[in-house]
């Protein structure tokens, strides 16, 4: 009988990881037309996904699989409150842009990317533009 209770809870416990592992699995596809900077890495434009990865649900990943570009990005989850969703924000400083907000389909995935140091030197003495992309 304990084994029994033992394969029951096993199953149960297997149901509700694989359950939470598809509600994290939010995807933004969206076509850049320009190059940006996601933390250090620089990706040239090119058609995009941002997800999460499954192991890490506090990794954002952006690629481009036809390029076969990809970026990470640390993240906290949810940073960007609702309002946003299905949306890229990018800070632009002269021509370079840098990955700013990811709002995914949910608001409690949207995610706000720390400013980093190549950031920092860009925006030394120039105005912030934004630049603003929906997805599909």
């Amino acid at each position: 009988m304990n084994r029994i209770t033992a394969i029951a809870l096993f199953t149960i416990a297997t149901l509700m990881t694989a359950g939470h592992a598809n509600a994290q699995s939010a995807v933004l596809k969206v076509n850049v037309p320009f190059d940006f900077t996601v933390n250090s890495t620089f990706l040239p434009a090119g058609n995009y996904t941002f997800s999460f990865d499954t192991l890490l649900p506090n990794t954002l990943i952006i690629q481009d699989r036809a390029k076969n570009v990809r970026a990470r990005a640390y993240i906290l989850r949810g940073s960007i409150g609702a309002g946003r969703e299905d949306s890229l924000i990018f800070h632009r400083f002269g021509g370079e842009y840098f990955l700013s907000e990811v709002g995914f389909d949910s608001a409690l995935d949207g995610v706000s990317l720390p400013v980093t140091e190549p950031e920092r030197k860009a925006s030394a003495g120039r105005n912030e533009e934004l630049a603003f992309l929906a997805g599909h």
